[in-house]
């Protein structure tokens, strides 16, 4: 499986166009036409969470938080989003984020944590986009 595919089924669920302008979600590091067996699931992506896909052989990441909200304007390994960047790079790890657009779809993150909380009357705060 390409790893397009895994992105077109995310993206048809919840688009990146919803995503908030100060957001990044996205493919983050890696090519789209890579070819992976799995993917593993994380909700942020630290050093830890890619020797995690290191050992296990994982080429796609899949996360809610995106590890890159700005630019960067230097990858010399000083902080541990640079580190983790460099890590995942050298590995061929892809990093794909649904941030704020998994947020306000409909039975996306906080839909489905308001029903676990049995919360009645439910809407969104913000309109799709």
């Amino acid at each position: 499986m390409k790893i397009q595919e895994i992105i077109d089924c995310i993206e048809e669920f919840a688009p990146v166009s919803l995503q908030e302008p100060w957001d990044n979600a996205g493919l983050l590091t890696g090519k789209p036409s890579s070819d992976i067996e799995s993917a593993l699931i994380a909700l942020d992506i630290t050093e830890e969470v890619i020797d995690d896909a290191i050992v296990h052989g994982e080429k796609l990441i899949i996360a809610h938080h995106p590890l890159i909200f700005s630019g960067i304007k230097k990858l010399n390994g000083n902080n541990y989003i640079e580190r983790t960047l460099i890590k995942a790079v050298k590995n061929d790890i892809a990093i794909y984020a649904a941030h704020t657009n998994m947020d306000v779809v409909k039975n996306g993150v906080s839909w489905r944590m308001a029903q676990k909380l049995e919360l009645k009357n439910v809407c969104t705060l913000s309109k799709e986009k």
